[in-house]
């Protein structure tokens, strides 16, 4: 039947060959019958006549890596930029960068108009996107509109007259994934991450460390366009007015004159920060051109918590086992919560093979068992939020914990 479809299909191209909807038709069908390269070669024309396959993007592209068809998966890569696609784009980044590592040689730039440069251990390092991090989607869509999406589209922002720049602050309960979306972003652009950690910067010995934190940012802005990631931002820039020290209000001012720097002499230098404690974060770095938004990243919900456990048990011979089910009594756990129970869970697998002398898989009832004995470590940073926004948030800069504590899963679990 499919045959006869793609032949009929295949005279109505040939009698009106200008017709992109026959020729969608006609791509998809063969797609689906297998025809991969002959599906290409449809896709190839309806890119390059202006067709909308906005939808279809990533799976063409994804058809076009497996076939080692590099320009037609470029040309999905660049219009589903152009497209403002959220997720996905980086994903088709990463299918250019292994052809072309495969091929001897590797992109250097985001927007696919620069040149290619033999492939090394760096170029070889492994990229991160945001397909590969589950649930998010709010955070994944507010940082490709005020990161990724002027990086693609500047005509579109200087149309409308819409400044660029300004930084995305991060802030949430530890193991959540801030850094790992920090990450995700430079893979989505395409772009080098520096990360700029706690230990890179502090030294006991008086102008160090704000000689570090300056050494970091010119070092960022050599490799720009880049991304730069501040952890623990809170230890970096801990409010003035909470501390009376002089050392660690020199360290907020170099941060401010460098933060301020980026937002006017430097614009390739995107900068993502992170923090658990955004209530000790020093007032001034929320202004208008530092970091212009505040992001919660709460815990993983239960479809993200059962990707997370799909993941972690990938590598582990298992029986029986369901991520899904799995994932129900988990509320409020943690990225690296759920890897403590599967941790756990394989060390009761591996107990059990040294005492039969077997080796068994991992079963539902060790996963069980581990997610029984562990806490969730989210819950005091819940707790402590809570006391924030009731009694210390006037500005209302939180208010998307407050809306996220009154859900019912979270009550219901900080009774207990």
């Amino acid at each position: 039947m499919s045959e006869h479809r793609i032949e009929s299909l295949r005279r109505a191209v040939a009698a009106s060959p200008e017709d992109a909807m026959l020729r969608l038709m006609l791509a998809e069908e063969l797609a689906s019958a297998g025809q991969h390269p002959a599906a290409l070669d449809e896709y190839d024309w309806l890119l390059h006549h202006d067709a909308d396959l906005t939808e279809s993007l990533v799976h063409i592209g994804e058809l076009a890596a497996a076939e080692g068809r590099l320009p037609l998966l470029r040309a999905c890569l660049e219009h589903a930029r152009q497209a403002g696609i959220v997720e996905g784009v980086g994903k088709l980044q990463r299918l250019v960068d292994e052809l072309l590592t495969a091929r001897g040689a590797i992109k250097v730039t985001a927007d696919g108009r620069g040149g290619e440069r033999p492939a090394g251990p760096a170029a070889r390092a492994e990229t991160l996107t945001f397909d590969q991090v589950g649930g998010m989607t709010e955070v994944k869509q507010l940082i490709h509109r005020m990161i990724i999406l002027p990086l693609s589209r500047p005509e579109l922002y200087a149309k409308y007259g819409r400044r660029t720049g300004g930084g995305v602050l991060l802030y949430g309960p530890p193991g959540c994934g801030k850094t790992m979306m920090a990450r995700a972003t430079a893979g989505e652009c395409g772009l080098p991450f520096v990360n700029i950690r706690i230990e890179d910067v502090m030294d006991p010995y008086l102008g160090v460390s704000e000689q570090n934190l300056h050494t970091a940012f010119e070092s960022a802005r050599a490799q720009a366009p880049c991304v730069l990631f501040l952890d623990e931002l809170d230890a970096l820039a801990f409010s003035r007015h909470k501390h009376h020290g002089s050392d660690a209000r020199r360290l907020v001012d170099v941060l401010l004159q460098e933060l301020d720097a980026i937002g006017s002499d430097n614009d390739g230098v995107l900068v993502l920060a992170a923090t658990n404690a955004p209530w000790d974060v020093d007032e001034a770095m929320l202004r208008p051109g530092r970091f212009d938004r505040v992001v919660f990243v709460p815990p993983p919900d239960e479809p993200a918590r059962a990707e997370i456990l799909r993941v972690l048990l990938a590598a582990a011979p298992t029986d029986g086992v369901d991520p899904a089910r799995l994932a129900e009594p988990t509320a409020l756990f943690s990225g690296a919560d759920l890897r403590a129970v599967t941790e756990r869970a394989i060390d009761a697998v591996i107990d059990e093979a040294l005492r039969t002398g077997s080796e068994p898989p991992l079963r539902m009832a060790q996963l069980e068992q581990a997610v029984a004995q562990i806490r969730p470590s989210t819950v005091d940073w819940l707790v402590r939020a809570k006391a924030y926004v009731e009694f210390a948030n006037q500005s209302e800069r939180y208010s998307d914990v407050a809306q996220y504590l009154a859900t019912k899963e979270v009550r219901r679990r900080l009774s207990r």
